[in-house]
């Protein structure tokens, strides 16, 4: 069956999103670097942008962990469990990461909400403070889908394959 064009990009997107990100924050900094050093002159905007594409990175790259199963974790006490056991750690640790998602996504929405409301805007380049804040609500959204689909393809390889287990990266 031939793969749907918006799933390959959905499945893929903080990938893009995080080489653009990186590829900015890379030329940005090294040019910063250059005119303070070399010319003596410090672009005020640069960090504010630095700061905004960080922010940004961080919370997709949050996603991506989940997807790819990147996250560090500690497993030595979830190693000695039997597959049962593991399998229910596993699950609870999914389901409290899930809440902390969503808590974390209705407190950033509050703040986000103010500061769209209110119109604030960063000093130095004036871009509105929302755009931030906003990466919050968007990673933590993405995580929970990320979170969901490694889950959906655990049960589906249930068996097949130990080396997938749930818990790998996570616990």
């Amino acid at each position: 069956m031939k793969d749907n064009v918006f799933l390959k990009i959905f499945n893929h997107i903080e990938e893009g999103l995080l080489c653009c990100s990186f590829t900015i924050m890379t030329v940005v900094c090294f040019v910063q670097v250059i005119t303070r050093y070399v010319f003596h002159y410090s672009m005020p905007w640069s960090e504010e942008l630095l700061r905004a594409l960080f922010v940004w990175s961080s919370c997709l790259g949050i996603s991506l962990g989940f997807r790819t199963r990147s996250h560090m974790g500690v497993d030595a006490i979830v190693g000695v469990l039997p597959k049962k056991a593991k399998n229910i750690v596993s699950m609870a640790a999914y389901v409290i990461t899930i809440a902390f998602c969503v808590a974390m996504i209705y407190y950033s929405a509050g703040v986000t909400m103010q500061q769209f409301s209110t119109g604030q805007k960063t000093i130095a380049m004036g871009l509105p403070v929302w755009m931030v804040s906003i990466s919050l609500i968007v990673g933590f959204a993405l995580t929970i889908v990320r979170i969901i689909q490694v889950i959906i393809e655990d049960v589906k390889n249930k068996g097949k394959n130990d080396s997938t287990h749930i818990s790998e990266g996570l616990l």
